[in-house]
């Protein structure tokens, strides 16, 4: 019954908060694109710092993330500190979504620089596997490949409402590349991968096993990983490229190589999935604030571990009836 209530509360405020979030959206979209460079720093402080100021139970998130990550040797001031820039950059990446919105194509190439490796891997190996983590602005990679004349292939999450996912959707969309849901993604990346499209991914979200992924050492703790990277590599022949955009100080990005993977038929799906975590991890301990910190990364405890070694936040796994049927 206390969950029936629950489910209840959470959609009548869904519902109510939708129309709001839609307000919201148009609004960005008339305003940002409008704004010059230094006014756009500026919206995105603006944003980071009320968010700080405001969101105790991200900052909550952070600060055991950054226990989990450093232990001891990151101290309650430097928490504060990195988890304060964590903010700003998530906020940069926000408002550079809508900002792109207008004139893209000439925006993304004159906003980012690609180091020589990145590109020149992109366009010697046709078709890629690109993936990469919530660091730094994730969202500007596929499209500066794109604008650098790259065919490339992304997936989305959904994010709210069907009119919100499909709505946002279209804004990441609006330099033309394409971008396929979430759900079913398989079978297109296969297609495009297939036919020299090379496809992009953000994999550092937590996947379960039942929907294909994979737990890894993350940090010394078990977390989820997709597995779909290191299986079309090792089924297509196709190589893995890790790569990341540097918020750079001028308000610019630069799109660097984090790790490269030739495909290899004796290199496992899950010793290629290790290794991606720790490409990974060895770019996020270095630019801790540049990574998405409250995230729940540990969300979930791994069946027979000890519940202790996580974090605050983390639950159980648990396996829905459907997958247990499959």
């Amino acid at each position: 019954m206390a969950k029936r209530r629950s489910r209840h509360i959470k959609q009548a405020y869904r519902t109510i908060r939708r129309p709001f979030e839609w307000l919201a959206i148009g609004l960005a979209l008339w305003f940002i694109p409008r704004l010059s460079l230094k006014g756009l720093r500026r919206l995105a402080l603006l944003i980071a710092n009320s968010a700080y100021a405001l969101d105790r139970g991200g900052k909550a998130i952070a600060l055991a993330n950054l226990r989990l990550m450093f232990g001891a040797r990151v101290t309650p001031q430097r928490a504060r500190i990195i988890t304060r820039h964590a903010y700003r950059n998530m906020a940069r990446v926000l408002v550079n979504v809508f900002w792109m919105a207008r004139d893209t194509r000439a925006r993304i190439l004159d906003q980012t620089t690609f180091d020589p490796r990145v590109l020149d891997f992109l366009r010697t190996h046709r078709p890629t596997i690109a993936v990469s983590a919530h660091i730094g602005n994730w969202e500007v990679l596929t499209q500066a490949a794109y604008a650098n004349g790259i065919a490339i292939m992304s997936v989305a999450k959904d994010i709210g409402s069907p009119q919100m996912t499909a709505r946002l959707t279209r804004l990441r969309a609006s330099i033309g590349h394409e971008i396929v849901p979430a759900a079913g993604a398989l079978r297109p990346l296969m297609h495009a991968l297939k036919h020299g499209t090379t496809i992009g991914l953000l994999i550092d979200q937590h996947t379960h096993v039942w929907q294909g992924g994979a737990w890894v050492d993350f940090f010394g703790l078990p977390a989820g990983i997709a597995l779909a990277p290191a299986t079309l590599s090792r089924r297509l022949g196709v190589p893995i490229l890790f790569a990341w955009s540097r918020p750079l100080p001028d308000g610019r990005y630069r799109i660097e190589p984090g790790a490269f993977f030739q495909p290899d038929p004796e290199v496992d799906d899950q010793t290629r999935s290790q290794q991606l975590a720790h490409a990974f991890e060895r770019v996020i301990r270095r630019h801790p604030s540049l990574w998405c910190l409250n995230y729940r990364r540990w969300r979930y405890i791994r069946p027979g571990d000890d519940p202790a070694r996580y974090p605050f936040y983390a639950r159980a796994a648990r396996v829905p009836p459907h997958a247990c049927r499959a």
